[in-house]
């Protein structure tokens, strides 16, 4: 893989998860990371861990609902690091105070529960995008990249709000892409490919996932494409971690999707619920 160095990057949820993940990469690359989040213990401890390995790294606290801290955050990023280049908008929430899928189906959905998955998944990326593109302007171009989900292509019940958002980045995707081209700014979506083990999911999906569930580690090559200038012509894509792995012989995952050389059951996980 391509070197970031000299690169600036900010990861927005970057204190667990895909977002963890994808900052000490990046790190480990030669990049400059900023780590954000709203839970400031997590993002000063992978900032840490990005230095620990070598890496220059530093955390920011930041609301990505909030323009304010939006922009407060790319404006620290310039000045620590003099200028942006990447922006991976990694934070994202869903319901998680009821027991069950049940519990979440729309006819159940308060306003407040609904608002909430909107606001951070997709509002907080529009914030955060619209900030970054000026300093990614000044540097001659840049790559935009936020989380979308296998549940866009397999939707299932009791996600309504969730789906909603990664559908609505999915749009967005394919619009900034055109907007931005002639800026020189790369805009994409991506998605591990099947559930993932992070802390973001509900008990009840760990408890019985509907097939194997990938490692954080998953997500580390593809993100790494697309801050890179290997991804140069790559731009209004919604991209699978997964399947970019497999199409390059990495072995970042050790779940049995990843690792399958059956084709059959490849084609069976394919269609499982991806969050």
């Amino acid at each position: 893989m391509t070197r970031l160095d000299g690169r600036v990057a900010i990861v927005s949820g970057g204190g667990s998860g895909l977002g963890r993940e994808i900052a000490l990469e990046y790190a480990a690359l030669g990049a400059s990371v900023v780590v954000s989040s709203n839970v400031e213990a997590e993002i000063e401890a992978v900032a840490a861990e990005c230095r620990q390995a070598g890496g220059e790294a530093i955390a920011v606290a930041a609301d990505v609902r909030s323009e304010t801290e939006m922009q407060a955050l790319i404006a620290h990023a310039v000045e620590a690091y003099g200028g942006l280049d990447v922006f991976v908008a990694a934070a994202a929430v869903d319901i998680v105070d009821v027991p069950g899928p049940e519990g979440r189906y729309f006819r159940r959905l308060s306003l407040e529960q609904w608002t909430s998955v909107i606001e951070t998944n997709v509002t907080g990326v529009f914030v955060a995008f619209r900030a970054a593109i000026e300093p990614m302007i000044e540097r001659g171009g840049g790559s935009l990249m936020s989380f979308s989900s296998g549940t866009v292509r397999f939707p299932p019940p009791g996600l309504s709000a969730y789906v909603s958002s990664k559908f609505a980045l999915e749009g967005l995707t394919k619009v900034l892409a055109q907007e931005l081209a002639a800026d020189g700014i790369r805009v994409n979506t991506i998605q591990p490919g099947g559930v993932t083990d992070t802390a973001f999911l509900p008990d009840w999906v760990r408890e019985s996932p509907p097939g194997p569930m990938h490692q954080p580690s998953v997500i580390r090559a593809l993100a790494a494409y697309l801050a890179s200038d290997e991804s140069r012509l790559i731009t209004g894509r919604s991209l699978v971690a997964c399947e970019f792995n497999k199409e390059r012989g990495l072995e970042l995952c050790p779940c049995a999707r990843c690792t399958t050389t059956d084709p059959a059951l490849a084609l069976e996980w394919r269609g499982a619920t991806a969050l």
